[in-house]
């Protein structure tokens, strides 16, 4: 279902919208585009699964390519700690086998072919906070997002950016 294509997932994401400035941001930025190929990308820990929650008809970039992969691959992209090898070849798993669709945002940790990027730039503090509440290492976390900082800057595709700062 795309995004907010009822009024009921209109009104539901309104209240939604009121309690939460993140959700009210980048819920206007779905509506001001809802004919464009979107991604949300961020790194570990930057809130994606639980936004990707918050709105009707987006897409989990993981949810979509894990049963893709094979047990190999699987393992391989899965494995600690983070290197950039591996988001290497996370990045080609994904640009293979996951594609963006208009009206129905794509959240993950890999930039694929799209017409608008969304980048969450959590506080470092935050950051920290979350990565120690899930047993994931702060450095893999900066490592992956320096990456994907410099490739949505590299990428010449428009992009915004929402910053999580609690």
């Amino acid at each position: 279902m795309p995004f907010l294509t009822s009024m009921a997932t209109f009104e539901e994401s309104s209240r939604l919208q009121q309690v939460d400035p993140v959700v009210t941001a980048i819920g206007q930025i779905f509506r001001d585009n809802a004919d464009k190929r979107i991604c949300v990308v961020g790194t570990t820990c930057s809130g994606k699964s639980t936004l990707v929650a918050k709105f009707p008809g987006s897409r989990d970039q993981d949810a979509e390519v894990f049963p893709k992969l094979s047990a190999e691959e699987s393992r391989y992209v899965s494995q600690q700690p983070w290197t950039p090898e591996i988001g290497q070849t996370m990045i080609r798993l994904v640009r293979e086998r996951v594609q963006t669709e208009p009206g129905k945002p794509l959240f993950g940790t890999v930039l694929v072919d799209c017409d608008l990027v969304v980048v969450l730039r959590v506080s470092d503090r935050l950051l920290a906070q979350r990565c120690e509440s899930r047993g994931v290492k702060l450095s893999d976390a900066r490592a992956m997002q320096e990456q994907l900082f410099a490739e949505v800057g590299a990428s010449g595709i428009r992009s915004i950016e929402v910053p999580i700062v609690s």
